[in-house]
């Protein structure tokens, strides 16, 4: 593929999320790199595929590109309700857990594993100092999350 980047003659735009976890960084800025015409764009976060984790994010990444307008990024409050230490993944699985769904409901949701799922579970009630699932998924229910 390598070889064939450069022939590519039209407007491209990478959009590649810093922390990815199935494709580092410099792997969407080779891309980039080789693509006469391209953008690199990269977001905040480690989700791999865009609709996980901060999707807005995309959209607004992707808007300009297509020539359309999108809604412009929500206005960031003060971190009142602790979950400001939370990664993106572990918002994501609060909200699930809040949901009501298993460790196993969530990997298979998410595309990971249970044992992944059970220790983001654990890091987040560490963070929120939280002695239990449903403790967080009231944490959650106040924060909006739901």
């Amino acid at each position: 593929m390598r070889e064939d980047l450069p022939k590519v003659h039209a407007p491209a735009l990478v959009v590649h999320r810093e922390h990815d976890r199935a494709m580092r960084l410099r792997c969407g800025r080779e891309v980039a790199a080789l693509l006469p015409e391209a953008e690199l764009v990269t977001l905040r976060g480690d989700a791999h595929l865009p609709w996980h984790g901060d999707g807005d994010a995309v959209l607004r990444a992707v808007a300009p590109f297509l020539g359309i307008e999108a809604a412009p990024a929500p206005a960031i409050k003060p971190d009142t309700d602790g979950l400001g230490e939370l990664s993106v993944r572990e918002r994501e699985v609060l909200g699930l857990v809040a949901q009501g769904f298993s460790d196993a409901q969530i990997a298979e949701r998410l595309v990971i594993s249970p044992h992944t799922v059970h220790r983001h579970v654990a890091n987040m009630l560490a963070k929120l100092r939280l002695p239990t699932r449903a403790a967080a998924a009231a944490q959650a229910a106040r924060a909006g999350l739901l």
